[in-house]
């Protein structure tokens, strides 16, 4: 069997969880190695278009191909479409 490894999501605003206890806003996921952050949108359900994801992972904004290590802290939020009318 193959061991998995865990990472730390951090969900920001319609990403959120939402639970009895309200918004779940930091979860831990076990993945297989090897795993990419795009793996890991689709292990969460996140519907959202992978285009309109920012994804930072340990302070640095990366590329939904990247792949994951043990212990990464990945924050997915919606990227804000726009901007000021005049």
């Amino acid at each position: 069997m193959t061991e998995l490894m865990q990472v730390t999501v951090h969900l920001y605003t319609i990403l959120q969880r939402q639970t009895p206890d309200g918004p779940q806003r930091q979860l831990v996921v076990n993945l297989p190695p090897g795993s990419t952050i795009a793996d890991l949108i689709t292990t969460l359900g996140i519907t959202l278009p992978i285009d309109a994801i920012l994804v930072v992972m340990n302070g640095r904004h990366t590329e939904t191909s990247h792949r994951l290590q043990p212990g990464d802290h990945i924050h997915l939020m919606p990227a804000m479409s726009g901007g000021m009318q005049h």
